[in-house]
């Protein structure tokens, strides 16, 4: 049985996507990942053997009025594109996983009435999403508070987390970048392309952490802009920091950290959640929507982590926290189980269970010819 999973471009897309891909070849079902050239799909899945099918489609929000218009001209063929696509590979079941490759594959899986089920990461669901769910069979959300922002019945399954993520440990975290037990380890990092404010706040905190020099160590993932000056800084700083553009070992990051800096990505709210690591959450004020900040009040309301806003972010502010964090055990541990309480580390698997019953795979659960005849008054020609 074969599915396509549509979507991509950034991690935050990209990962999920490909924590449910390996779920599903778990099952002996044939995952299908269509994204862009241009996104990380078009590396990572080819890179773990998956098939990858790829459409010309460009994003719309937060973009010029040069770049829309020429995004608008470039749905229809984007739509013709996938209808060809999903008619040569026959799916069982499409599934929009985020990103703006989602839109033209799943209205075409709409058009061609096949099972359609989508994914919001975010608290707030976006534009694409909101229209996408008129169709869809199915509405499968992070957060329970975005069920009813879509005015639909939605079934709550999380967001999916790489399994490497999950069984990172803290021993093993600490040997892979070579850190000291008994010092405390922050972790700070922006998103795959890294964070500019959150580098620069990093650096201006350091003359304010001296008293904490000798019981902290820090890895800091700064992108590739900022690295060669973050890296200049911590050392003149004669502090102990592992300095990366990006860290391609999250999993073992995320072990050690007894505290992470981070962006309030969908991803990394999940991922945090699902180990309990206790953070400073700085959203991204630019996020369509501002749903970066929606994310991260979702950790906030069980105590799990910290919000610090863009514009208020400073070196003195990052220092004062990280003082109040790191000087009582007893917060960081009640943080840290609280945020556990959000987490949902089997989001995968309730999400392919999901796609099996859209499938028909289950026992006694609607067939896809079922599911299509009621919706759309007629049965898809088997597959």
């Amino acid at each position: 049985m074969r599915v396509v999973l549509a979507g991509g471009g950034t991690g935050g897309h990209v990962f999920p996507a490909l924590a449910l891909a390996r779920e599903l070849r778990s099952r002996d079902i044939e995952p299908l990942m269509v994204g862009t050239d241009r996104g990380m799909e078009a590396v990572a899945f080819p890179a773990e053997g998956f098939p990858l099918e790829t459409i010309r489609v460009e994003g719309l929000r937060g973009m010029s009025v040069g770049t829309q218009v020429r995004s608008l001209a470039l749905l229809p063929q984007a739509l013709i594109h996938a209808l060809r696509l999903l008619r040569r590979h026959q799916p069982r079941v499409v599934v929009g996983l985020g990103g703006y490759a989602a839109g033209p594959v799943c209205l075409a899986g709409a058009v061609r009435r096949i099972p359609l089920l989508i994914h919001e990461q975010n608290v707030s669901p976006g534009l694409t999403n909101r229209v996408l769910a008129r169709v869809a069979d199915m509405v499968a959300v992070s957060f329970e508070a975005t069920g009813a922002l879509f005015g639909r019945e939605v079934v709550v399954t999380g967001n999916p987390v790489r399994r490497e993520v999950l069984e990172g440990e803290r021993r093993k975290g600490l040997e892979a970048f070579q850190l000291d037990p008994n010092k405390k380890t922050v972790l700070i990092f922006g998103g795959s392309q890294g964070a500019r404010r959150i580098n620069r706040a990093a650096v201006d905190a350091l003359p304010y952490l001296d008293r904490l020099r000798g019981r902290l160590q820090i890895v800091h993932a700064t992108g590739d802009r900022d690295c060669a000056e973050v890296e200049n800084a911590y050392r003149t700083w004669k502090g102990d920091a592992r300095v990366f553009a990006f860290i391609q070992d999250i999993a073992s990051a995320y072990g050690a950290a007894d505290v992470v800096v981070c962006r309030a990505g969908a991803t990394t709210i999940a991922e945090l959640a699902a180990l309990g690591k206790p953070a400073l959450l700085v959203p991204y004020p630019f996020a369509a929507g501002d749903h970066q900040r929606e994310n991260a009040m979702e950790m906030v309301a069980v105590g799990g982590a910290r919000v610090l806003l863009d514009r208020d972010f400073t070196g003195h502010r990052l220092a004062l926290e990280l003082y109040e964090l790191l000087e009582d055990p007893t917060v960081l541990s009640t943080m840290g189980r609280s945020a556990r309480g959000l987490g949902r580390p089997e989001a995968a698997a309730h999400l392919a269970n999901r796609i099996g019953e859209l499938a028909g795979a289950g026992r006694g659960v609607p067939s896809a010819k079922r599911i299509a005849a009621e919706r759309w008054g007629r049965a898809p020609k088997d597959q």
